[in-house]
């Protein structure tokens, strides 16, 4: 069995990869606005972050996870301590400027049939390709499972809201279990079928 890892929490104008201009408008960061399709105005997360977080993106919860206004994970520094006491694999954390949370990126990510994964895709982008939604999936039937049961995962196909895409993260009843343990503040776990 395994289960989709859900933030309880999302942080509300909180953004990653955004900010308010003077005018109280939401623009593209100032670091990240060459990578910005002229066409549809979302940027590329992964060449975002190799080139690291902004040090204005800040943290404030006291929850161990929660979700960026874009759809990203965050978690405590006590998460990621757990984690790797735990040797769970599959996770990259990088952290804050803040030192106390860090952003969660997919170490594993897992083939992906794209006819049987669920997803809902909307207003594909003429110019980088990108759809406007990608949403509903990815169901774990459309899946190629990892062989062990102490790696987080996540699918080869992001999933995309209007403004950039994010990760859905997937987990085993052992990694559940010993997650529950833990008693993290702010996290949720859906059964898939």
């Amino acid at each position: 069995m395994f289960y989709l890892i859900e933030p309880d929490d999302e942080l509300s104008d909180n953004w990653l990869f955004f900010e308010e201009d003077l005018n109280g408008v939401l623009v593209v960061r100032e670091e990240y606005r060459d990578l910005v399709c002229q066409s549809c105005g979302k940027i590329d997360e992964n060449i975002a972050i190799s080139r690291g977080l902004s040090s204005h993106f800040i943290v404030e919860t006291n929850s161990d996870i929660v979700a960026t206004s874009e759809d990203w994970i965050c978690v405590s520094a006590r998460f990621c301590d757990e984690i790797m006491k735990l040797k769970f694999g599959g996770l990259r954390f990088i952290p804050l400027a803040d030192s106390k949370h860090s952003i969660v990126m997919p170490e594993l990510l897992v083939e992906t049939d794209e006819t049987r994964a669920g997803f809902e895709n909307h207003n594909q982008c003429t110019s980088c390709g990108r759809f406007g939604e990608r949403i509903i999936g990815p169901f774990i039937q459309g899946m190629r499972l990892p062989a062990s049961d102490s790696t987080f995962f996540a699918s080869s196909i992001a999933n995309e809201n209007v403004k950039v895409s994010y990760y859905r993260f997937f987990a085993s009843e052992l990694i559940v279990e010993a997650i529950r343990k833990l008693e993290f503040a702010g996290i949720d776990f859906v059964e898939t079928a």
